[in-house]
């Protein structure tokens, strides 16, 4: 089993609950960091006691996890993370609750293989596709 892990430096609080919204999900559990500090690390950040050491979402039917790192996180598309949907609809519900603060990579749009497909990478540099299982309209195999 590979486990998607989402990290974050000082936000995880907030990301999570962004993801709640547009995942219309709750978080599994969330353990703060309070009086652990990691070992080596020098220069601990103030409100590190207040930071997620570890926490788990269910979106889309797989658990993810998230948590604050004491490093600096640097925003990159080495990895994106692919949310399946039943339908078009349930696609575009989780589209418009990323749109407003996300980054556009594709617009919705119907292709050969799903009536909704988008692209984007969200306020905190998490790339993301939203895919609908729902066949397209047009462009279906076997038409003439």
């Amino acid at each position: 089993m590979i486990m998607p892990y989402i990290a974050f430096h000082g936000q995880c609080k907030e990301a999570l609950d962004f993801y709640q919204k547009v995942f219309d999900s709750a978080v599994k559990m969330t353990q703060p960091y309070g009086e652990y500090v990691p070992d080596g690390l020098a220069d601990a950040p103030k409100n590190l006691a207040q930071w997620i050491i570890h926490a788990e979402m269910e979106i889309c039917g797989t658990v993810v996890w998230f948590a604050d790192e004491t490093d600096p996180i640097h925003s990159g598309n080495q990895i994106k993370l692919t949310v399946t949907v039943p339908t078009k609809k349930d696609a575009q519900k989780i589209f418009d609750q990323f749109e407003e603060s996300s980054r556009i990579v594709l617009p919705p749009t119907e292709t050969f293989y799903s009536a909704f497909h988008a692209e984007l990478f969200d306020k905190y540099g998490i790339g993301w596709d939203i895919v609908a299982e729902e066949a397209p309209v047009s462009g279906k195999e076997g038409t003439e």
